[in-house]
């Protein structure tokens, strides 16, 4: 099996002088190098950021713009940062090779070139190239990486709503805000009525498939502001920022009736499915003082329009004392779902 061809680097030679150029192809003819030549530092500078080669070998005296200044730019664009440098000169002063590093420059060679030296000092910074760009890839993947983790811990993988986690998380933000700039805040909790019964009789696939429907019918009500979450088991909850008990109850009446419309199972098992809501609103002059407070309020009023027959819309406040539910913990996912078996 023959080997593989050696990948190509790409030589960037800027120089006044076209024999600088013409000598690097001369020794390193037969290596997997190839030279290419500007005669200025603008169009060296141009060059590099269309080409991105492996390696600038840039004169320090040219006319126009020097190659410390070259240099500079280089090392400053986004594009080019990572190509290393060597900086020719005829000058053997110190204080040229400091201002050389100063500029950016990975390394320098003096004139008249020994190839060997050239030789050497190339080979080390295409290394050096190499090690960017590993770097780089490897920077970019756990990049990606960390956001996919991201992205698992706030989704429901079922729904593809955000998830319990990330709505608390959101819901205490939200709630800061509001109590900071003194502007209101509700939530809408829903509930797809008698789902219980669904599960029993047509299995839990279809269960999982009705919830995914039921969850673009909940992202499709919500506003472009609000935040759409899968509460847990078949209970959803609406975050809704600047958002008075009026439009709250706008924005869950249209959920409610979407899925009053909506045919849940088509070409399956089609059938119909209602929901029934609670809201709740901050600041309200009810005992609402916190974002647990917030819960337990929308999810009471939940509670009361179960009551009242499901398929409904019911705001906190609105329950008599004596059809209200007692005062509960705010449910968990784990909760959510036992209580589930109620409904």
């Amino acid at each position: 099996m023959p080997e593989a061809e050696a990948s190509i680097s790409r030589i960037l030679v800027v120089d006044d002088d076209p024999g600088t150029a013409r000598l690097l192809r001369s020794w390193f003819q037969g290596q997997p190098y190839e030279i290419l030549a500007a005669s200025d530092a603008d169009a060296g500078l141009k060059l590099a950021e269309k080409q991105s080669p492996d390696l600038i070998l840039l004169d320090v005296r040219m006319p126009g713009m020097d190659g410390l200044a070259a240099a500079r730019l280089l090392k400053s664009n986004v594009a080019t940062r990572s190509i290393p440098v060597i900086l020719l000169t005829a000058c053997r002063e110190i204080q040229t090779k400091v201002e050389a590093f100063a500029a950016g420059a990975d390394d320098y060679v003096t004139k008249p070139f020994d190839f060997e030296e050239v030789d050497a000092r190339v080979r080390a910074m295409l290394r050096k190239r190499e090690l960017y760009v590993t770097l780089e890839t490897t920077v970019d993947d756990l990049r990606s990486t960390n956001e996919k983790l991201e992205e698992l811990l706030v989704v429901d993988e079922k729904t593809g709503l955000f998830n319990y986690r990330h709505f608390r998380a959101k819901l205490e933000e939200e709630w800061l805000r509001s109590e900071r700039y003194n502007t209101r805040l509700s939530l809408v909790m829903l509930d797809l009525d008698d789902f219980k019964k669904l599960n029993d009789t047509l299995g839990h696939l279809a269960g999982d498939r009705a919830l995914r429907e039921f969850a673009t019918l909940v992202a499709g009500g919500a506003r472009a502001t609000d935040m759409a979450v899968r509460y847990g088991g078949e209970e959803f909850a609406i975050i809704l920022p600047h958002t008075g008990r009026s439009m709250a109850s706008r924005v869950a009446e249209r959920v409610r009736e979407a899925a009053k419309q909506f045919v849940f199972l088509e070409g399956e098992h089609p059938l119909r499915l209602t929901v029934s809501a609670g809201i709740a609103t901050f600041p309200s002059s009810l005992k609402i003082d916190s974002p647990d407070s917030l819960i337990q309020a929308a999810d009471q009023a939940l509670y009361r329009a179960k009551q009242l027959g499901k398929n409904r819309v019911v705001a906190h406040g609105d329950e008599s004392p004596e059809t209200a539910s007692p005062r509960r913990k705010p449910k968990t996912p784990a909760t959510g779902r036992a209580k589930s078996a109620q409904r």
